[in-house]
């Protein structure tokens, strides 16, 4: 369960070098956090070089493994769930930006979603400009099904540097098995209009387009590889929820045991930020009840570098590298192997 993403990694490279968004810092910093990680020690180097942000958790699709139909998002805590599902909110611009900015020098790259609709949150594209000023790579990923010509050229305009399209399925019958609310053939409009606008005005954004892989949409991958190819856009082929999940339409696919043994490197390289601005484990936690937070993020109080290897932080390392995935409840119904799973 480790989707590594290296075609668009080596792009992203590519294009951080071009838009000279890679400084010797930021590369020794991704040194120190990756030996770090390798070598178990509880600090990291001096900042996540991932920067991960729930902007919003609102959702235009509602994907039954996601949330129910009225868009109750669900609470994946066994032990704590919450009767209401996940609360919902959105991360005011400014923290996002005072966030960016504290980190700006060292962080690689900025992930602007986790669980919602980014194309919902309305200062989507001053956020990528915040970042890009600040010569930070930037990723989206989104359903696509808000993609238009504004949103797009203000994209492309304020320096995205990759958008990542989900895909379950090339015709509206065995799309809707897993989108309770889409249409895939205007799905696949925006995603040329996307491709065209692109190409026209010389942008140097990544475009992919992430096929969510399950038994009953196989049948249709090589119809979406062709047509992203045409297109001149990156497919990838990652696997669905490994729980399965969906309404009982798709049996769970994943027999493993779950890799308790392996200590995931998110603790190391990457910093989740909830849209109330608690500093989180990893990317789960946002739809986690009773996940501990490392801090709550305050303008003008907060110091990210200090959370990152603050106590809360170390003492995470020390307890997954001396006791495992087992000792901590989130980690411990975890089924992916490492941060390169999510982006």
């Amino acid at each position: 369960m480790r989707n590594r993403y290296i075609l668009l990694k080596i792009k992203l490279l590519l294009t951080a070098f071009r838009q000279k968004k890679i400084t010797f810092r930021k590369l020794w910093n991704v040194f120190l956090c990756s030996a770090a990680y390798r070598l178990k020690t509880k600090s990291s180097g001096p900042a996540p070089f991932i920067l991960s942000l729930e902007l919003g958790n609102e959702c235009n699709a509602n994907c039954l493994f996601c949330r129910t139909e009225k868009g109750v998002i669900y609470d994946i805590n066994p032990a704590k769930p919450s009767t209401g599902g996940i609360p919902k909110g959105k991360m005011p611009f400014d923290m996002a930006c005072a966030i960016l900015n504290q980190v700006k020098d060292d962080v690689l790259i900025a992930v602007l979603y986790t669980n919602g609709e980014p194309l919902l949150y309305k200062d989507l594209s001053s956020l990528i400009r915040c970042a890009t000023e600040h010569r930070v790579l930037t990723l989206v990923a989104t359903n696509g099904l808000l993609l238009n010509k504004k949103n797009i050229q203000e994209m492309l305009e304020g320096g995205l540097d990759a958008i990542k399209i989900q895909l379950s399925g090339f015709t509206q019958d065995t799309y809707r098995v897993q989108i309770r609310y889409g249409n895939v053939e205007r799905l696949k409009e925006n995603i040329r209009l996307l491709a065209a606008m692109k190409q026209a005005g010389g942008f140097h954004t990544v475009i992919m387009v992430d096929y969510i892989l399950y038994a009953y949409n196989r049948h249709q991958l090589a119809e979406a590889r062709a047509f992203c190819r045409d297109l001149g856009v990156l497919f990838n082929v990652r696997p669905g929820n490994p729980k399965g999940g969906l309404e009982d339409k798709e049996a769970p696919q994943s027999t493993e045991e779950l890799p308790l043994k392996i200590s995931c490197d998110w603790l190391w390289k990457g910093m989740q930020v909830n849209f109330n601005g608690d500093i989180l484990q990893c990317c789960d936690g946002v739809v986690y009840s009773g996940a501990k937070t490392y801090a709550t993020f305050k303008i003008g109080v907060t110091d990210v570098r200090t959370v990152w290897n603050g106590p809360a932080a170390r003492g995470m390392r020390q307890v997954i590298t001396q006791k495992g995935r087992g000792a901590i409840p989130l980690c411990a119904q975890c089924y992916r192997t490492g941060v390169a799973f999510k982006w």
